[in-house]
């Protein structure tokens, strides 16, 4: 198996979106494992936000970054869920009702609200663009800045790796060969990488290679 990081695919949505399903010919679902989003949460009173991180929603990334100022990551995958099962709550609609004209309209497909949305005054929500993330202290970046991986393998090989991802993508390329994409942050990188070594799922030169590209677009992070 190869590990490699990807470097070419676009940061915009609507432009990675176009790029996941033309040229990597993805399908929807697919694209949304691989798309995520960063949001910065300011709140009035500590309810909404309370209420929101009580329904254990998985695979987001959370941090009170000060006093009821918060920083999310996370998938579109997982943010469809969270439209389709947590509406209720007062954030869900304040965030629906900022990214229905940010994101591609095929990203929220089926999420749309049976009757006209009420937005809470006491939550403001501002969608964060990679210039912005660039600019976070690295403990945050190393958390919530995403990076793209990719692996081509036998069924067999994949399997060994499969189980310690938490999203991912598996494509059928050929002669009984798949590809693999799956997202990471650093900080999941450094823990992957680390039961990837134990396992050998994959080399030491190939690990160190991926980190040593790491390295050199955010040596801060090190």
């Amino acid at each position: 198996m190869k590990l490699k990081l990807l470097t070419h695919l676009p940061d915009k949505p609507q432009s990675f979106y176009d790029f996941a399903r033309s040229t990597l010919g993805l399908q929807e679902e697919e694209v949304f494992k691989l798309l995520f989003i960063s949001l910065k949460i300011k709140a009035l009173s500590d309810l909404p936000i309370y209420k929101f991180i009580e329904r254990t929603i998985p695979h987001i990334k959370f941090d009170e970054i000060q006093k009821r100022e918060y920083l999310l990551t996370l998938s579109v995958y997982t943010l469809r869920e969270i439209f389709l099962e947590h509406f209720d709550l007062k954030f869900c609609k304040n965030l629906y009702v900022l990214l229905r004209n940010k994101l591609p309209k095929p990203l929220l497909k089926h999420c749309e609200p049976k009757r006209e949305v009420i937005v809470s005054q006491d939550l403001f929500i501002e969608y964060l663009t990679k210039e912005n993330l660039a600019n976070l202290p690295s403990f945050l970046k190393v958390k919530h800045l995403i990076f793209h991986f990719h692996t081509e393998g036998s069924c067999e090989e994949l399997i060994k790796l499969i189980p310690n991802l938490n999203l991912f993508v598996v494509k059928a390329s050929s002669n009984n060969h798949y590809e693999l994409y799956y997202p990471c942050s650093i900080s999941e990188f450094l823990y992957y990488s680390n039961i990837w070594r134990k396992r050998g799922i994959f080399s030491e030169e190939e690990i160190e290679g991926i980190l040593l590209q790491l390295k050199s677009l955010l040596p801060e992070c090190f």
